[in-house]
C-alpha cells in the first residue's frame, strides 16, 4: 500500500456544507462572500502610493504630445499590460505617436541588456518591470526621458530615477496579488476620473488573462472580482481568437480554470520560444492592429488544399498553438535528459539543483524545472550560464520552482535567505540571476543545511474522507460547483472514498491505449486515465480472470460534472488508488 491522505490542517470532514467546507480549508471564511463578489472589494487605486505624480507625469506628455515608448515584457502579463497601456492611449487620442519595445530574447525582463530605447522617447513607460532597474534608469532619465512604471514586483532597492506605481511598494494599499496589468487597469481608472472618461473597464479583459496567466491568488477578494468581470466581457480581438482555437479542449466554458490550463500555456509557448517576428505579430495582434494574410491550408481528405485570407488574430492564436506543441516536443527531450542526471543527485540532497548550459534553452527552465520538481518531489533550480555584459563575467541565472502542497510557504525566501541565490519573481515560481560560476555548490550545500529539518512527503490533502456509502450525487454535484472558482490558492475540491467493493464484470476499460478505468456506483461514475504503470488496480484487472473475482480498494478523485450530447453524469476522476484486498477464484491475495 503506497496511498497516503490526510484532511486538511484545519479541516473537520463536515459534510453538511462541503462549499462552506472546502473553501475554510482554502483559507476563505465568509464564502458567501466570496461566491457572491461586487465591487465593494476593489481598493481605492488613490491608496497606491505615486498614484497622483504617475497621472500628473502622464498629462505633461500627453497634453505635449510627447513621443511615448512602452516596454513590452516577455511574459503573458507584460503583453497584456502594455496592450492596455497603448490601447488606451490610441482610445484617448487615436493619431497619438507611441512605440512599443520588444525584447530581442526569450524571458527578458524589464531594462535588460537586449533593450534599445529610441532617442526620441521622451516618456518611457514600463508595465509589469522596471522597479530594480536602478542603474539602468539613471542612464535614460540623464539623456532627459521621463520614466513611468507600472509595477506588481518586490522592491529590491531604491530608484529615484521614475515614478513607480507598485501595489507591493504601498502600505496603504492591502492587495499585493495583483499583477502588472492589474496595476496599469489602476492607473487607467485614475486617467479615467483625470480626464472624464470611462475607458478603463474595456480592458478588464486583459487584466483578466494577465492575472491567471501570472498566477496571481485567486484567494484575494479584489483580484478575484477583477478576474471574473474581465471573463464575463472578452473584448480584446486577440484574446477572443485564442479562446476560440481552444473552445474544443475548453468545452465552450470560459473560467479561470480553463483560461489558466488552455489559454495561458499556448502563449507562455510563444513567448518562449517564438521567433521575435512571431511574437511582434502576436503583439500586434493584442493591440488589435488590422491585418489579413494569405494562408495556404492543408488538404483533408473531405477537402482540397486552399488559399485563405488568414486574420491576424487568427494567424496569431495559430501561431500560438503551434510553438507550444514544438515547445512540448523540446520539453519532452529535456526532462528526459536532466531527470537522468537528476537520478544520479544523493536522495539526502533537499533541492534539485543542475547546471543544464548544456541541455537547455533559457526559456525552457521553467516549464522544465516544474516537470523535475514533480519527478522528484523536490525543489527543483535549474541554471544555465549567461555571459554579463556589464562585467565580462560568466554567471549563473536559471529558473527555480516549488513543488505542490509543499511544507515551505515561500521557496524564494528559502533561496535568498543563503546569501549566495538570488531570486526573483513569484514565491513559489522565479528566476535565479547572477550567482557566480564556483559558488553554485556552496548554495546547494547552504540550502541542504536551510532545509536539514524538512520533509517533504507525497500525502495528498483531502476535504473529507467518506466510505463509499456516504457518497451521493448531491455531494458530487455541489462540489462541481466550484469547477467556475478553481484558481491559483482555490485548489480543486479532493475526496478520499474508502471501502469500494466491486467485481471484475463492474469495471471497464477502455481508451486509444486500453489503459483507461471507469465504473459506476449510484449513478456516480468513477473514471481513472493513463492508469497502465505500477497502477493496482489496473494490474489486478488483468491479473483476475474470472468476472465474479472481487476487489476492496481505496481513491482519491476530484468531483465534477461530465457534460456529453446535452447529458450530465456526476463523476470523480481518480487520481490515485490503493487496493486493499481481493478475493480471486484461483487464490486469495492481500496487498
Amino acid at each position: 500500500m503506497n496511498l497516503q491522505y490526510k484532511l486538511y490542517e484545519n479541516g473537520n470532514n463536515d459534510t453538511s456544507n462541503v462549499l462552506a467546507e472546502v473553501l475554510k480549508n482554502r483559507g476563505i471564511d465568509d464564502y458567501n462572500r466570496y461566491l457572491n463578489l461586487d465591487e465593494g472589494v476593489v481598493k481605492p487605486y488613490q491608496n497606491l502610493d505615486h498614484i497622483e505624480d504617475a497621472v500628473n507625469l502622464f498629462m505633461k506628455h500627453f497634453n505635449q504630445k510627447s513621443q511615448i515608448g512602452i516596454l513590452v515584457d516577455e511574459d503573458p502579463d507584460g503583453f497584456c499590460s502594455a496592450a492596455m497601456m497603448y490601447l488606451y492611449i490610441k482610445q484617448m487620442d487615436s493619431d497619438y505617436p507611441i512605440d512599443y519595445i520588444l525584447h530581442g530574447r526569450a524571458k527578458a525582463h524589464g531594462l535588460s541588456d537586449d533593450v534599445v530605447v529610441p532617442e526620441d522617447i521622451k516618456l518611457l513607460i514600463i508595465p509589469d518591470a522596471g522597479t530594480n532597474d536602478v542603474t539602468e534608469c539613471e542612464k535614460l532619465s540623464n539623456g532627459q526621458m521621463d520614466i513611468l512604471i507600472l509595477d506588481h514586483h518586490e522592491k529590491e532597492e531604491e530608484n529615484p530615477y521614475a515614478v513607480i506605481v507598485n501595489n507591493q511598494t504601498s502600505n496603504n494599499y492591502s492587495n499585493k496579488n495583483l499583477c502588472g496589468a492589474g496595476v496599469v487597469y489602476r492607473f487607467l481608472q485614475a486617467l479615467d476620473e483625470e480626464n472624464w472618461n470611462e475607458f478603463s473597464d474595456d480592458y478588464l479583459d486583459l487584466c483578466a488573462l494577465a492575472n491567471i496567466s501570472d498566477v496571481m491568488d485567486m484567494r484575494s477578494f479584489e483580484t478575484r472580482y477583477l478576474t471574473d468581470m474581465g471573463l464575463l466581457n472578452i473584448r480584446n480581438k486577440c484574446f477572443k481568437a485564442l479562446v476560440d482555437a481552444q473552445d474544443y479542449s475548453m468545452s465552450g466554458k470560459i473560467n479561470i480554470h480553463n483560461v489558466q490550463w488552455y489559454i495561458t500555456p499556448i502563449l507562455n509557448g510563444m513567448i518562449r520560444i517564438g521567433s521575435p517576428e512571431e511574437k511582434e505579430l502576436l503583439f500586434r495582434a493584442f493591440i488589435e492592429q488590422d491585418e489579413f494574410f494569405e494562408y495556404k491550408k492543408r488538404a483533408t481528405k473531405d477537402k482540397p488544399a486552399e488559399t485563405i485570407q488568414e486574420s491576424i488574430y487568427d494567424r496569431a492564436a495559430r501561431l500560438c498553438k503551434n510553438a507550444k506543441s514544438r515547445q512540448d516536443k523540446q520539453k519532452e527531450k529535456c526532462v528526459s535528459q536532466i531527470a537522468e542526471i537528476a537520478r544520479h543527485i544523493p536522495q539526502e540532497d533537499k533541492v534539485v539543483m543542475i547546471d543544464t548550459s548544456d541541455i537547455l534553452d533559457n526559456g525552457l527552465t521553467g516549464v522544465v524545472a516544474i516537470k523535475i520538481a514533480e519527478m522528484f518531489n523536490k525543489p527543483c533550480i535549474l541554471l544555465n550560464k549567461f555571459l554579463d555584459k556589464k562585467t565580462g563575467k560568466i554567471t549563473y541565472g536559471g529558473s527555480a520552482r516549488n513543488i505542490d502542497n509543499s511544507p515551505i510557504d515561500s521557496f524564494k525566501d528559502i533561496v535568498n535567505s543563503t546569501n549566495i541565490l538570488d531570486g526573483r519573481g513569484h514565491a513559489n515560481a522565479f528566476g535565479i540571476v547572477g550567482l557566480e560560476i564556483d559558488k553554485k555548490d556552496d548554495a546547494l550545500n547552504r540550502l541542504n543545511d536551510i532545509l536539514r529539518d524538512v520533509e517533504y512527503d507525497s500525502t495528498y490533502r483531502v476535504d473529507f474522507i467518506m466510505d463509499i456509502d456516504d457518497v451521493n450525487i448531491k455531494i458530487v454535484t455541489e462540489l462541481a460547483r466550484l469547477e467556475d472558482i478553481i484558481g491559483q490558492g482555490i485548489e480543486e475540491p479532493m475526496l478520499a472514498v474508502e471501502n469500494i467493493s466491486l467485481t471484475k464484470e463492474q469495471f471497464e476499460i477502455f481508451g486509444k491505449n486500453e489503459d483507461t478505468i471507469s465504473f459506476m456506483i449510484d449513478d456516480i461514475k468513477y473514471i481513472q486515465f493513463k492508469c497502465k504503470e505500477g497502477n493496482q488496480l489496473y494490474d489486478w484487472l488483468q491479473n483476475a480472470w474470472d468476472e465474479n473475482d472481487s476487489v476492496v480498494f481505496n481513491i482519491v478523485g476530484k468531483p465534477s460534472i461530465n457534460e456529453y450530447n446535452g447529458v450530465r453524469t456526476p463523476q470523480i476522476i481518480i487520481e490515485d488508488v490503493v487496493v486493499v484486498s481481493t478475493n480471486n477464484s484461483d487464490d486469495d491475495e492481500e496487498w
